[in-house]
């Protein structure tokens, strides 16, 4: 595009248009910089007024230039990029079209923008209209030479009145081979004084980093990406983020007479937080640091809101940093701005620690902000972590820019819809042995609750099922199994302090994340895909110690919850994150399980006596051509127990099981997995003879075979079945 734009002046979507000639961006000029919107409308509904009754080849270039902004975002996505230049391509009187070249590298990302990218868009657009009304009055001979030459061009940009940033991409785009992908001009000067020793160090930081990167290119025998281990820790300090986070900061209650502090922040320019009773502390402090000036300042305030300030002050001292987001709420509307700049003590009447803050001119309504981002807002304190909601706060802000699509408060995706499961196959139903329909069914449940139980007697295939539902909608990876007992605790299922090796060599203890946090961590990071917790006999531990406040959760999947070992984090469930529990309705009833979680859980029974458990056993030996007397043991021994012992029949598992096949299986089986269930059941109204001589393997094939006249050797506990497994017949 660059080499079309500035080499003949042709459009890249349309070579044979001139669009990035001298006249088509006089004219853009002249209807964009010249003529600004002041209007509060979203910027390309300004930039369209702007560029009403222009000719096309001033809106291609408007495109043109919009997409030089945009291709190397990722905090955009594809979708959001064709659609804004589209958008813009639509206003012309015959629309060029987006060739799959541009669409596929829409997908790509080589820094992310943060909100400056989108809030300052119109500057950039503005920027770039001077840089190239700039090229034009440039000699042809200095123009073919900075298009040929990296170091030329460096000189042309690095000597333009235009937005560091802008510099920075522009260096990138064109010759990406010599300069970095990156936007941060302080990243860059820490990478070269990090590995200063690898190359030269002259007063041209640009070449001295071209440099570096070749020598450590030529040892890595490859690419070097500064971001990525082995090098970023070479630059990057433990204590730096990777990542931005995002704070909502409260302003104080206004006194009588006194401005209103949000709006002092939005004329000024920052944000602050109280500390009158804070000595000034170095920003970067370490927690402890902070921890001793709050104790030696506020003695005479409540150990709980001595703990609060020390993590409010923590967090604005040594926690933020540029680039994070900070919001505010005044008067039902949500103010969104970047932080620009380090903290600071200022000491006057009420000494403050401070921030510089770049607001974003559009105000958004709090009651059209997403349910878990409003739920938020809600969090006591001066200073909250709202880091869970930046991907919901970059929508909005891309939102007032219009680079999204208009009508709801977010599109699909930001306050993440339940992903839609796999439907059942008959490759499922014929591996599971049980009908689609029912297995359906049971995916259209977890579909609508999230959260369900399969219940029912031993040997009904609770877990196998729930393990292979679960393999079925989503990939092996994102399916765990935890088995709950009486000891199972909130430290292990949720999180808890464990032991830990410090840094001094002593044994300490440090917060570990348990099987549900770790699973929703994932699935947050992945909200298209499905993830599956599988609980095991759920019903075995005590189920208001374990899930504690998330009990709530399980009712409100959007809305947050303070954690226990966490008082400062929000953590809510994601919803592509599904449970299945299973329940052995030999050890408890469901009339004896906790109300509440009775009421949070979809209950499916599986019983011998009913669909689908009911058929399986018969149905796999057919599949396997194998004998059907084991389905005609089970069904005379469940008969035998009755009704009066519905939950304690037995499911077919038992005698799925390969080792029932093996010479004298069967009568291993029944004597030591199935009778000792039933001794249980009947224990105090029958004693174990009892139980043998009523549900013996002897007894209950005698009332199976009465009209089959299968031989069966009491002596052996093997039926003629058996015999001819033994020689390798069919069993």
């Amino acid at each position: 595009m660059l080499e079309n734009g500035l080499g003949t002046g042709a459009s890249y979507l349309e070579p044979q248009t001139s669009a990035w000639s001298p006249a088509s961006v006089e004219d853009l000029r002249h209807r964009y910089n010249e003529r600004p919107d002041e209007s509060s409308d979203k910027f390309l509904v300004k930039l369209q007024r702007q560029l009403s009754d222009a000719p096309d080849s001033t809106i291609l270039l408007a495109a043109e230039l919009l997409m030089l902004h945009a291709l190397p975002l990722s905090n955009l996505t594809r979708e959001n990029k064709r659609r804004r230049i589209e958008t813009v391509l639509g206003w012309m009187r015959e629309p060029a079209s987006l060739p799959p070249d541009v669409i596929e590298a829409f997908a790509e990302g080589s820094w992310h923008g943060g909100q400056g990218a989108n809030q300052n868009v119109w500057r950039w657009l503005a920027n770039l209209v001077e840089v190239v009304e700039a090229w034009w009055t440039m000699p042809s001979e200095e123009r073919a030479q900075a298009l040929r030459d990296p170091w030329t061009w460096r000189d042309i940009v690095r000597s333009a009145d235009m937005l560091p940033s802008l510099q920075e991409c522009l260096l990138y785009l064109a010759f990406p081979q010599y300069f970095l992908p990156s936007v941060s001009t302080s990243d860059k000067r820490r990478i070269r004084e990090a590995f200063k020793d690898v190359g030269q160090q002259t007063n041209d930081h640009d070449r001295d980093l071209f440099d570096i990167t070749l020598t450590l290119q030529e040892r890595a025998g490859g690419a070097v990406d500064y971001y990525q281990t082995p090098y970023v820790e070479q630059w990057r300090s433990p204590s730096d983020r990777a990542a931005r986070r995002a704070w909502l900061v409260r302003p104080r209650p206004p006194q009588t007479g006194d401005d209103h502090d949000a709006d002092r922040w939005r004329n000024e320019g920052l944000v602050s937080l109280a500390a009158a009773h804070l000595r000034n502390v170095e920003p970067g402090s370490d927690r402890s640091v902070v921890a001793a000036a709050v104790e030696d300042g506020y003695q005479h305030s409540d150990y709980a809101q001595r703990l609060r300030l020390t993590t409010e002050y923590h967090s604005f001292l040594t926690r933020m940093a540029s680039g994070d987001l900070v919001v505010t709420v005044r008067d039902g509307s949500l103010w969104i701005g970047e932080v620009t700049g380090e903290a600071s003590y200022v000491e006057n009447e009420s000494p403050v620690l401070t921030r510089s803050v770049d607001w974003a001119d559009q105000l958004f309504p709090v009651e059209d902000v997403p349910t878990s981002l409003a739920a938020d807002l809600d969090q006591q304190g001066s200073l909250v972590d709202l880091t869970g909601d930046l991907d919901a706060l970059d929508t909005l802000i891309a939102l007032d820019v219009g680079v999204v699509d208009e009508g709801p408060a977010l599109p699909p995706g930001v306050e993440a819809d339940i992903p839609t499961l796999k439907q059942a196959t008959v490759e499922l139903s014929d591996h599971l042995n049980i009908e689609r329909e029912w297995l359906q069914d049971a995916l259209d449940v977890l579909q609508d609750r999230q959260q369900m139980i399969f219940y029912g007697p031993p040997g009904t295939g609770k877990t196998y099922i729930a393990r292979e539902l679960g393999r079925h909608v989503t990939d092996r990876d994102a399916v765990q199994l935890v088995q709950f007992h009486p000891s199972y605790t909130y430290e292990d299922f949720f999180e808890g302090y464990r032991p830990a090796p410090m840094a001094d060599g002593v044994v300490g203890f440090q917060l570990q994340p348990g099987p549900l946090r770790r699973l929703a961590v994932a699935a947050r990071e992945n909200p298209t895909r499905p993830y599956v917790l599988i609980i095991d006999e759920i019903n075995r531990a005590n189920l208001a110690k374990v899930f504690g406040e998330l009990y709530y959760l399980l009712e409100y999947r959007r809305e947050p919850v303070l954690l226990q070992y966490s008082p400062g984090v929000s953590f809510s469930l994601p919803p592509n994150l599904f449970l299945i529990g299973t329940m052995n309705t030999a050890d408890r009833s469901i009339a004896l399980m906790d109300a509440a979680i009775r009421r949070r859980f979809a209950f499916m029974e599986l019983h011998p006596d009913e669909a689908p458990v009911k058929n399986m056993l018969r149905t796999w030996l057919r599949q396997g051509d194998k004998d059907l007397d084991r389905a005609d043991l089970l069904d005379a021994l469940n008969a035998a127990i009755g009704d009066e012992g519905r939950d304690f029949k037995i499911g077919p598992s038992y005698l799925m099981n390969p080792d029932v096949e093996r010479y004298g299986g069967l009568a291993r089986v029944w004597r030591y997995s199935i009778l000792p269930l039933l001794e249980e059941h009947y224990y105090g109204r029958m004693s174990r003879e009892e139980v043998n001589q009523r549900f013996g393997l002897d007894t209950v094939r005698a009332r199976a075979t009465k009209h089959a006249g299968t031989a069966y050797d009491v002596s052996t506990g093997t039926t003629a079945a058996d015999e001819g497994s033994a020689r390798g017949g069919a069993t």
